[in-house]
């Protein structure tokens, strides 16, 4: 029967064959099953369970299913890290709730619905100012209707009195009685007393629970202001965070009663920007924010790596409009363009993050606007690319 078994599964039996192996058996040829004289293989014998139809499934539930890990319910937004596990991991004590992670990793692609991306964690609520300050008046009228009416009457008060000395201030020359001759400068923002420190807001990682980063902005006794700390490069392990360790100062935006925005229009009388600083040999960042009309834009802004020279002297730097370039969220924009200094300048900012750990130190005296277009002329200093015209935000 070992020949047979063989023989079977190769598929070329024959009646010769059969007789030849069955002789010694005494064993009739015609007396086999047909199964085993037939010339087809056999069927193989299995246990595999029968096949039923799966139940279709209806298309809310092929959504739910496809997509049960972009939507988080609404009592989950305010979970974060337990205290344990933020001690075994070493987290920031300030690491962000669900719902803050989702504020700030969001994406996207036409349109940006936060100027600041999230990073509102230091208020009530953290997703819209307007919800703040809509819950802040409900609260305050449930709880005291009567001084809630009364501090309403008195913020819209001074914001009127504010108003009336705004117009009997005004004059129309101003604007250009204060712009400075050729070869002049006009001194935008001091640091020699605190009042003048108040104009600028220092942010780090650590103060939005991604990073360990530690920074101060002080006046030094001898009058000048010093931005000064310890960068830290450190990753948080929370699975989110992929960078780490950057300090910023930036200016803060200037308003007129009822709170206007007021911008700086007048840059573009000056060709270069001034400053009077003592670094510590590090990189740091100038970035300049112009007034863009659509939000898709709120991103852009114009970079210039100030390198700073160790040792105990001062340095004066003397930047040209033309040698700013081009970014939007930290990213090099591949066409480029000069400064629209002609919509108005909102701000400007200046970072440390240079990847390097360990500590730092920057003085700075004043920033100005210098008035010299008598130089070189050039109006960009970079390359141009051609990219198509239908990409976004160009």
């Amino acid at each position: 029967m070992s020949t047979l078994y063989h023989a079977s599964k190769v598929g070329c039996l024959s009646p010769h064959h059969f007789s030849s192996s069955l002789s010694s058996s005494q064993i009739s040829f015609f007396s086999l099953p047909s199964s085993i004289i037939s010339m087809k293989p056999s069927r193989s014998f299995h246990t595999t369970p029968l096949y039923f139809k799966k139940k279709r499934l209806t298309i809310k539930e092929e959504l739910k299913g496809k997509y049960r890990n972009l939507f988080v319910p609404e009592e989950d937004l305010n979970k974060k890290p337990s205290a344990l596990e933020i001690k075994q991991k070493e987290l920031p004590t300030n690491t962000p709730t669900l719902g803050e992670r989702l504020n700030r990793d969001v994406y996207r692609m036409f349109h940006q619905g936060d100027e600041k991306h999230g990073y509102h964690n230091l208020r009530k609520y953290p997703d819209s100012f307007r919800k703040e300050v809509i819950e802040d008046v409900k609260e305050q009228l449930n709880t005291n209707p009567k001084q809630a009416l009364k501090e309403s009457f008195k913020t819209v008060a001074n914001e009127i009195r504010m108003f009336a000395h705004e117009m009997k201030e005004y004059d129309i020359n101003a604007a250009t009685d204060n712009l400075p001759g050729p070869g002049g400068r006009r001194k935008e923002w001091g640091f020699q007393t605190e009042e003048e420190l108040s104009q600028w807001i220092l942010t780090k990682d650590s103060d939005w629970g991604e990073g360990y980063s530690a920074a101060d902005l002080e006046l030094n006794p001898l009058g000048h202001a010093m931005l000064r700390g310890d960068l830290s490069t450190r990753v948080p392990a929370d699975g989110r965070t992929q960078n780490a360790g950057y300090v910023n100062i930036a200016s803060v935006k200037k308003t007129k009663s009822f709170a206007r925005e007021v911008l700086m229009e007048d840059w573009s009388y000056f060709s270069h920007l001034t400053m009077n600083i003592r670094g510590d040999g590090r990189k740091y960042m100038l970035n300049l924010q112009v007034k863009r009309d659509f939000d898709i834009l709120w991103n852009d802004r114009w970079h210039y790596p100030l390198y700073t020279r160790g040792g105990p002297y001062w340095q004066y730097v003397k930047i040209p409009w033309s040698k700013f370039y081009l970014g939007s969220r930290g990213t090099l924009q591949d066409k480029q363009m000069k400064i629209p200094l002609e919509a108005g300048v909102m701000g400007m900012s200046l970072t440390l993050m240079d990847q390097i750990s360990g500590p730092f130190q920057l003085e700075i005296k004043d920033i100005s606007l210098h008035c010299d277009h008598n130089e070189d002329g050039e109006d960009f200093a970079y390359e141009m690319y051609k990219v198509p015209n239908f990409w976004a935000g160009h």
